[in-house]
C-alpha cells in the first residue's frame, strides 16, 4: 500500500511493539541509533527526522507478534508492506551492508494462485507463487 508522508507518520506513530531492524534515512548511512539488533522501542518520528530528511528504507520485525514491516520510499510516496509471519516460512540469511551486524533473515511468503499453465480438463490448478520477501529479524548467536 502506498502512503504519503502524513499517512506514513500516522502509521509509524502507531507502532508500539518492540522491533528488531533498521532504518535508512536519506541524509546518512545507517547509524547505530537506527539499527536495532535486539527488539526495542522505536525512536520517535521527530528524533528520526530533521527538517529535510526522509526514510529511504525501513525493515522491522517483532519477535513477539511475528509482525514484519517493510517500508521503501518510491518517488514522493512510501510502499508499506505489513505482514504477520507464521514462523514456518522458508527463510534465507544474508550479510548486511553495515559492519558488525548479524545476518538478516528474510522470510519467503508464498500464496496459492490459479495458473493458466497448470490445467486439468480446462480447469486451472492452484500453484504456489512467491509474493513477498519480508524481513524476519537478525540471526542470533555466532553464525557468520
Amino acid at each position: 500500500m502506498l502512503k504519503n508522508r502524513k499517512a506514513l507518520k500516522e502509521f509509524y506513530n502507531k507502532l508500539n511493539e518492540q522491533f528488531e531492524g533498521y532504518v535508512q534515512m536519506s541524509d546518512s548511512r545507517i547509524k547505530s541509533a537506527h539499527l536495532f539488533k535486539t527488539a526495542q522501542t522505536l525512536l520517535t518520528w521527530d528524533k528520526l527526522h530533521n527538517a529535510t530528511n526522509y526514510i529511504i528504507e525501513m525493515a522491522l520485525y517483532s519477535p513477539t507478534t511475528k509482525r514484519s514491516i517493510l517500508i521503501r520510499q518510491q518517488n514522493s510516496e512510501w510502499l508499506v508492506l505489513d505482514k504477520k509471519l507464521s514462523g514456518n516460512e522458508p527463510t534465507d540469511s544474508f550479510f548486511t551492508v553495515t559492519e558488525n551486524t548479524p545476518k538478516m533473515k528474510i522470510a519467503q511468503i508464498w500464496e496459492e494462485e490459479p495458473s493458466e499453465f497448470c490445467k486439468i480438463a480446462q480447469k486451472s490448478l492452484d500453484v504456489l507463487e512467491l509474493k513477498y520477501l519480508m524481513f524476519a529479524g537478525f540471526e542470533k548467536g555466532d553464525k557468520s
